[in-house]
């Protein structure tokens, strides 16, 4: 994975595929997604707030900004829960 250098970064590392996502969607958040929950949705395109891990903001020239700002929302997933 590739690490945008952020002041301040918390030591959650930033996929290019958000710094990508980042640059598309200016003046957003960009989401850290707990990948081994099981998405039910045929579409693919719903995630359970509790998968979403935490966010970085985007400004408004699709740069992320700021620190990792946590969900207090998010459970690791649990197989056997």
């Amino acid at each position: 994975m590739k690490k945008q250098q952020i002041p301040g970064q918390s030591p959650h590392q930033i996929p290019p595929e958000l710094i990508e996502a980042a640059r598309n969607n200016p003046n957003s958040f960009v989401y850290k997604i707990d990948g081994s929950y099981p998405i039910r949705d045929p579409l693919g395109d719903a995630v359970p707030a509790s998968a979403i891990v935490g966010a970085w903001k985007v400004d408004g020239n699709g740069n992320i900004t700021g620190d990792f700002v946590p969900n207090p929302n998010y459970r690791p997933w649990k197989p056997d829960a």
